[in-house]
């Protein structure tokens, strides 16, 4: 059991992973050929996530929201899914928010 945890600790869960551990697949995101897998785009991720309610859900977090960001680009921008999740806002700015 230790192993594992310290495994899980330093390779963390990725956004595909969470979701494939929710019982979606990688169609609902990459479309059917997954041989020519589509990339997703911002209206994918909203198919499933209310915008309105992720600015809720983050509407406390220290400097700004970062669901109700002026220039809020895609989703993916910060939730890469298929590697770590990255601050992308921290390019310009110096929030410091803890992406999942």
């Amino acid at each position: 059991m230790f192993f594992a945890s310290f495994a899980l600790a330093a390779n963390p869960p990725m956004g595909a992973d969470r979701h494939v551990a929710k019982g979606v697949t990688c169609n609902s995101c990459h479309g059917e050929d997954l041989k020519n897998p589509k990339f997703p785009d911002d209206a994918t991720c909203t198919q499933c996530h209310n915008k309105d309610a992720l600015a809720e859900k983050t509407k406390e977090l220290p400097g700004a929201n970062p669901h109700k960001a002026p220039h809020n680009g895609e989703c993916i921008n910060c939730h890469l899914q298929h590697e770590p999740p990255e601050n992308y806002c921290a390019q310009c700015h110096k929030f410091d928010f803890n992406v999942k």
